[in-house]
């Protein structure tokens, strides 16, 4: 915070006179309106910029004289509660204006949407001026609890839809809402006057329980966007009827007692605020279902998770059936009703379910605004038709699963991630140089540090979640990562601490054997989604190899922690921790050693001491952990890939086999194969990469954007081999493509790569020394800036 900033040690903070939080409350958040009117005269204006600070706990909308100016605040935690600075001149008019906030406050005594984390004092908070009129939040504010929306329980979830993370959905009565509340004309006399949000008590230095930071990452855009028509409708309407309202605004109208179910698609699954607007039609209820895809039929819709969902062709609206989350609302009858749920939706397909009472309905407005974390995506690449819809899917997935953090999933979570987010950030450093979510994301998980020296699983959170305690040591190579790409000494001293206090927790862990042993029986020692590790019942126990469960021992535990051990190593030699490094290098030997000793037979890696069970993941990380190398490397990796007997590893779990075979120079053997989970999501009509192949939940998880990845850094083999690219490897497998052309960005700026039969042209935008590695052959050579380099094929 900035001298400037002063003013957040006591920025006035209000909220709705007799308000509670109560754990017998239904909902888990309720909506409370505020609104302060005033005059400006005439010609008042006199700058061109007027700003305004604002945020809520939890979440808010805020307008000036009805038009939407800011949203927030942005996600994080108490100690790092943002606000948004807001420009209002363009909004202001002399005469009468009016500055309103819809707030959503969830309950910190309700389970509810756990990536919004709220405290135990609700409040909404604006500072600043319009002239020499204060509008900040005070008594004079005037607010009222709006009852006409409910975000729907736990108790209304569907469970086929796995565990209720987002509590979002919505049921409105537009009946009982208060009217054009954001005009200054608006009647409030019946409206209460805010009371001041205080925890002063004589001569106890408690202060309020957020600690406001200005915003880190830009604003998200909200981009008016059309559906691209209907799939099909049951009842008294055409589908033709829907295709021109959804493409151009001509009205659909229902008549009373009618009742009509049209599907509505978008061609590519995204995310976006819903609009519904509608005349006439009192009572008619309005029903909105999004969903991700077309699935089998299961026959009813509430049972318990997990269950054996069935997805095929996603696009087969014939045969196949849209499970979603659902908003409701009751049309109140007025001549124009509208209404907004408060939060984005993710949806490909959107089911809208319209029953009319008495009176007949004209649907005139069914649209959305778009919104994704603004990244600059500047890399393009040129290969052939697949990788092309491979690259166009990738970042596809890589945009729908950021927004104001990282996600795994935005229609089912909405958390961020430790092991997701280490290969979510790599995917973004391939097409753009923008980091700034990244750096927050580091943030928050170090922020999230448990004194047990683990981090949580996911943060922010808004309350306590199981721990998974390996996904820790993934951030430690999310900070590697950054060291790499960005070259940013200051950051990696920053974490240093917490990177010896994960590393430390897990060497408390060792047994007599010198291997990983259990971890404390609240956690969940999750490895992968592997059809062979179903679980004894207890989720604790899914996604586990079972000799874990049996005797709380797994070869994967301790060869993750030496990766993450050498990577910690590197770490500490960049900022000059060279005893930390040779002492971390010497723990990640002992580990291999003992790994070697007790769980290496018959030339494989069994998934620990006293089974015979096998799975890719440990021979794996073996090799990452360099337990085995050289052509022993090479043979294991090779059965590994081969023998049906290993269980498999899933979509985010392919990406370190990719690091395996690249290490033991199988890359170019094993690439096309390792591309067929792709190939078959291709095949069923997916948008963007799903989570995995067991579940079969989520048809959008970031930590399968694999591709991307592979694209850059291995197919044009453009990487850093030195921190922040100081020095720069290229490494293209020309051998795989015959031509292929691509522009790529970094911190230190773009890098140009082309080939055909004939050449091979590279072009860098400063002067970049490069190793450049061609048919095997390595040569350091210095790249000035605008210049392009050429190696023909007879110096190949």
């Amino acid at each position: 915070m900035t001298s400037e900033d002063s003013w957040t040690l006591k920025a006035p903070w209000i909220w709705l006179p007799g308000y509670v939080d109560t754990a017998e409350q239904s909902s888990p958040g309720r909506f409370v309106l505020f609104r302060k009117t005033f005059t400006l005269p005439k010609n008042a204006l006199s700058s061109t910029e007027c700003l305004v600070h604002v945020s809520a706990d939890s979440r808010y909308r805020l307008f000036v004289n009805g038009i939407s100016v800011s949203f927030g605040p942005c996600k994080s935690y108490p100690e790092r509660w943002y606000l948004e600075t807001v420009d209002i001149a363009p909004y202001l008019v002399e005469g009468e204006n009016c500055i309103s906030a819809r707030v959503l406050r969830y309950s910190p005594l309700k389970y509810g949407t756990s990536c919004i984390v709220r405290t135990n004092m609700p409040g909404l908070m604006v500072y600043g001026r319009v002239e020499d009129i204060d509008i900040s939040t005070d008594p004079s504010w005037k607010c009222y609890e709006d009852r006409s929306v409910t975000i729907l329980s736990a108790d209304e979830w569907n469970y086929l839809l796995g565990p209720p993370f987002l509590s979002i959905y919505e049921s409105a009565d537009a009946s009982k809402a208060p009217g054009n509340w954001t005009d200054a004309r608006f009647d409030d006399s019946q409206w209460a006057h805010a009371k001041n949000q205080s925890t002063n008590v004589k001569m106890l230095p408690a202060v309020l329980p957020w600690k406001l930071h200005r915003r880190t990452i830009p604003v998200l855009p909200e981009i008016p966007r059309i559906f691209d028509g209907a799939v099909k409708v049951r009842g008294n309407t055409q589908k033709s009827e829907w295709d021109s309202l959804l493409k151009c605004g001509e009205p659909v109208k229902i008549g009373s007692g009618e009742s009509v179910t049209v599907d509505i698609q978008s061609l590519v699954l995204t995310t976006g605020f819903l609009v519904f607007r509608c005349s006439g039609g009192k009572g008619a209820k309005v029903r909105i279902l999004c969903s991700e895809a077309y699935e089998k039929d299961l026959g009813k819709d509430k049972f318990p998770f997990p269950v054996p969902r069935t997805k095929g062709n996603r696009a087969d609206h014939e045969h196949g059936r849209l499970y979603g989350v659902e908003d409701f609302l009751a049309v109140g009858g007025s001549e124009v009703t509208v209404y907004e749920p408060f939060w984005f939706r993710t949806f490909r397909y959107i089911q809208l379910e319209i029953t009319c009472a008495d009176s007949s309905i004209e649907i005139t407005d069914f649209s959305y605004r778009e919104t994704h974390y603004p990244l600059d995506i500047s890399s393009t690449v040129e290969l052939d038709a697949e990788h092309a819809k491979l690259w166009e899917i990738s970042l596809n997935t890589l945009r729908n699963c950021m927004h104001e953090t990282y996600e795994d999933c935005p229609f089912y979570e909405q958390n961020q991630f430790t092991m997701d987010g280490r290969v979510n950030l790599l995917f973004t450093y391939q097409v753009s140089r923008d980091d700034r979510l990244a750096r927050k994301t580091l943030e928050e998980f170090n922020a999230s540090r448990r004194p047990d020296g683990l981090l949580e699983t996911n943060a922010p959170c808004a309350y306590r979640m199981i721990v998974i305690p390996q996904y820790s040591l993934y951030w430690i190579m999310m900070v590697y990562d950054h060291m790499m790409y960005f070259g940013d000494a200051s950051l990696v001293k920053r974490y240093a601490g917490t990177i010896d206090s994960i590393l430390n927790h897990f060497d408390c862990l060792l047994n007599k054997q010198g291997l990983v042993g259990r971890f404390d029986e609240e956690s969940w020692p999750f490895v992968d989604w592997v059809k062979e590790w179903s679980g004894t019942g207890d989720i604790k126990t899914v996604a586990v190899p079972p000799i874990y469960n049996k005797t709380g021992v797994a070869t994967y535990n301790s060869l993750i922690y030496s990766v993450a051990l050498q990577y910690a190593a590197e770490l500490s030699d960049f900022i000059g921790r060279s005893g930390t490094a040779g002492e971390y290098r010497a723990r990640a030997q002992a580990l291999n050693d003992a790994v070697n000793q007790f769980c290496f037979t018959g030339g494989v890696y069994n998934d620990g001491p006293g089974t015979e069970d096998k799975s890719q993941h440990a021979q794996i990380f073996a090799v990452l952990s360099g337990a085995i190398s050289g052509d022993e490397a090479r043979r294991l990796v090779e059965r590994a890939l081969s023998d049906s007997s290993f269980a498999k590893c899933s979509y985010s779990m392919i990406f370190y086999i990719f690091r395996a075979i690249e290490k033991v120079g199988l890359y170019d053997v094993f690439y096309d194969r390792l591309l067929d989970p792709w190939r078959e999501m291709l095949a069923n009509n997916l948008t963007t990469w799903a989570e995995d192949n067991v579940s079969c939940r989520s048809d959008c998880h970031l930590w399968s954007a694999v591709p991307i990845y592979e694209i850059v850094a291995q197919l044009f083999g453009l990487s850093p081999t030195c921190p922040g690219y100081s020095l720069l490897r290229i490494n293209p497998r020309m051998e795989l493509f015959k031509s292929a052309r691509g522009s790529f960005s970094t911190h230190k700026g773009s890098v140009e790569i082309r080939w055909d039969s004939n050449e091979l042209h590279i072009k860098t935008s400063w002067d970049a020394e490069v190793e450049l590695i061609v048919c095997g052959n390595k040569k350091l050579c210095t790249i000035l800036a605008g210049n392009a380099f050429t190696l023909k094929s007879t110096d190949m």
